[in-house]
């Protein structure tokens, strides 16, 4: 468990203290010749008092280093000057003040802090030993450089050590949060894919047998009263298409729940094109569909597509073009399947909420289109009416890839 820096300012002030006594102690430069101290008892208990000073900036070493080391050094002039004796005053918490500041921060910070602090004690060092000895020679500065080097380099290297590993664990934690959060990205891309191939399945299924129940029941009201065979006809037609609806809205959620490694339910195609047009006739009969080349042998992923296309084209006409003229073209080539889906203006009145409510069909007819690698355009025609129209690419090693990526 690491410790903190209260924690350390406080072993260190001990550890400092202790290291301060025990050296004065063994120390024959501490003592006279007749075995007296060379300072005062009271300068002695003055000394441990500064050391113990001296370990309370570390309480905020990691937060501020650089400022942490100058009132540690601060405390070193006050202890040189009350022993006159640098040698007793480098202590485990100045060593610690200096590793700290190789290890929090940049080269230049901690070249110009320590640069400083080294020339400074050398200085003092020369002055005092100049003192002593009444004069200076080169054994007396070799004397020097031997004591005050170690004293910066060693835990200076310890600092630089222990502040190269942790920026690389920090990098290595940077790191693993990045790929956490790209997979967490990833993965709530694939959730909001899924969302929406499930809302567009719905859609496409939805929209188109309930609107046409809509119509039905709106037509049923009107004639109920004066024509009860077209009523009882209209009643039938309604019942059939609830029936097809809850069947088909069973067979979709059976598609995007089917997990259980079962035979899947069979999804449209524009192979069954047919079946779509005669499900729709009652409500819209003007309805011409014209197929060329063969189109059984398109891949599952850009049949689908097309005839989800074709589908929301027949429910937006019969929404808001009632009565009008609709003409369906599906042409294969060898490289590109072309949809063309338009209607005439309407003849009969939409029915207000039609009008009035806002859809999302286009847009999802888009997507598909897009995904397929293709294009969709729509737009109104000269005459009134509405085209829609898709081009899908059929280059196999496109289809094998989108086949991939493109969900049912």
């Amino acid at each position: 468990m690491l410790m903190s820096d209260t924690a350390w300012a406080v072993l260190l002030s001990i550890v400092s203290i202790a290291y301060f006594l025990v050296t004065i102690a063994v120390s024959t430069s501490f003592f006279t010749d007749n075995g007296g101290p060379t300072v005062s008892v009271a300068s002695v208990w003055g000394t441990v008092a500064v050391f113990a000073l001296q370990a309370v900036p570390l309480v905020r070493r990691t937060r501020h280093p650089v400022a942490t080391f100058w009132l540690v050094y601060a405390c070193f002039l006050v202890a040189v000057a009350i022993t006159v004796d640098r040698n007793f005053t480098i202590t485990p918490t100045y060593w610690f003040a200096i590793f700290t500041v190789a290890a929090c921060t940049s080269r230049r910070t901690w070249t110009t802090t320590l640069s400083i602090a080294a020339g400074l004690d050398f200085l003092i060092h020369l002055t005092l030993a100049g003192i002593a000895t009444g004069g200076m020679n080169a054994l007396v500065l070799l004397a020097i450089v031997v004591r005050v080097v170690p004293t910066y380099v060693a835990p200076l290297l310890a600092g630089l050590l222990y502040g190269a590993q942790q920026r690389q664990a920090e990098l290595a934690a940077a790191h693993a949060a990045a790929l956490r959060t790209a997979a967490d990205a990833q993965a709530a891309a694939a959730v909001a894919a899924e969302r929406n191939r499930m809302a567009r399945e719905l859609h496409d299924v939805a929209a188109h047998h309930l609107s046409g129940i809509l119509l039905q029941t709106r037509a049923a009201i009107r004639v109920h009263e004066h024509d009860p065979q077209t009523t009882t006809e209209l009643l039938t037609s309604i019942r059939n298409e609830g029936e097809l609806t809850l069947r088909s809205l069973r067979e979709v959620i059976g598609v995007l729940r089917d997990d259980d490694g079962g035979p899947g339910v069979r999804e449209p195609t524009l192979s069954t094109l047919p079946e779509l047009i005669a499900s729709v006739r009652t409500l819209h009969p003007a309805i011409d569909l014209a197929v060329t080349g063969d189109i059984d042998d398109l891949s599952p992923a850009t049949s689908l597509a097309c005839y989800r296309i074709i589908q929301e084209s027949l429910t937006n006409a019969r929404r808001h073009a009632p009565g009008g003229q609709v003409t369906i073209h599906v042409h294969r080539r060898p490289r590109e399947l072309t949809i063309e889906v338009s209607n005439t203006a309407a003849t009969e009145q939409p029915a207000h909420e039609e009008r009035s409510r806002p859809g999302y069909g286009l847009v999802g007819m888009r997507e598909r289109a897009t995904m397929l690698g293709g294009t969709l355009h729509a737009g109104t025609t000269p005459d009134g009416g509405w085209r829609t129209s898709a081009a899908i690419p059929l280059d196999r090693q496109l289809a094998r890839t989108v086949e991939r990526t493109v969900p049912a």
